[in-house]
């Protein structure tokens, strides 16, 4: 068994590892343009349009986007050891809110649509902020363009996970069809805790005979980040997306955008290999 890399940063998880560090599944790739519609909250304002292109699971982008009211959580410590890190209480923001930029994970909870957004928005007096959005609440503010990838057949689902006590996304499949392997390949794909960011999202690619890949789905933690630049933020609870990524001959490449529990905002290129997840990473890569 190889030997689980040394992180600087590191958190203790309340269960035992799961000895499959990396969970994927792959099909031909999905792709739609579509409008999140004005006075619809964000969640069906994805979820109906992707259900009726037959796009079962996958990931959500948008940019610029009004919202009125914005409900959102931050990332926080944990209180107690049944955790290794938690969620700051409910905030809202009534109006004069832009997202910025967003990127949700599209899947199934107890059999209904569930999407699991981050985001980095700007108030009305320009303040820039950021973190996990509540989907029932927060409400499109004017139509937008959005964009989906994903897969027919397949989506993610939640399950509970006895090694960090929460119930989270898993690549699953929704029938035993075998699914057709001509075209572009998509991948869906969770990562556990401590595995470095950058080599995970390339071990997914790898595992899949792909040299090359752009990240289009991109929720998840890490434990504070090492960016290339030199920059180091020592804060353990954060919530992160991946601004823009690719998988280039085998290497990868990650800009993201994090937020730590104060709501900062903090952007950058991931240096490889310093950069552990810290309770999981929902991962979707286009083959190109």
């Amino acid at each position: 068994m190889t030997a689980a890399p040394a992180f600087a940063r590191t958190v203790r998880h309340p269960g035992p590892p799961d000895p499959q560090r990396i969970v994927t599944l792959s099909g031909p790739a999905m792709h739609l343009d579509f409008t999140l519609e004005a006075s619809m909250n964000l969640r069906d304002a994805i979820s109906i349009p992707l259900a009726r292109a037959g796009l079962d699971g996958g990931t959500v982008r948008f940019a610029n986007l009004p919202v009125s009211p914005l409900h959102f959580l931050m990332p926080a410590l944990a209180v107690d050891d049944q955790h290794a890190a938690f969620y700051s209480a409910p905030q809202a923001i009534e109006e004069g809110t832009v997202i910025e930029y967003a990127c949700a994970t599209v899947g199934r909870k107890d059999g209904e649509p569930f999407v699991h957004c981050h985001a980095i928005w700007r108030g009305r007096d320009g303040h820039r902020q950021g973190g996990h959005l509540m989907m029932e609440k927060t409400v499109v503010g004017a139509s937008t363009l959005a964009q989906a990838w994903g897969l027919h057949d397949a989506t993610m689902v939640t399950r509970y996970d006895p090694e960090t006590n929460f119930t989270l996304f898993y690549p699953t499949r929704l029938s035993d069809q075998p699914l057709s392997a001509s075209g572009k390949r998509l991948v869906l794909a969770r990562i556990r805790p401590d595995q470095d960011l950058t080599i995970a999202v390339e071990q997914a690619c790898a595992e899949h005979g792909m040299r090359n890949a752009i990240v289009r789905g991109s929720v998840g933690s890490i434990i504070g980040a090492e960016f290339e630049d030199g920059r180091v933020l020592e804060e353990r609870a954060t919530e992160i997306l991946i601004r823009s990524g690719e998988v280039r001959d085998g290497v990868g490449r990650l800009n993201i955008g994090l937020i730590n529990p104060q709501g900062q905002v903090c952007d950058g290129v991931l240096a490889r290999g310093c950069n552990p997840v810290l309770i999981c990473f929902e991962l979707v890569l286009e083959e190109k």
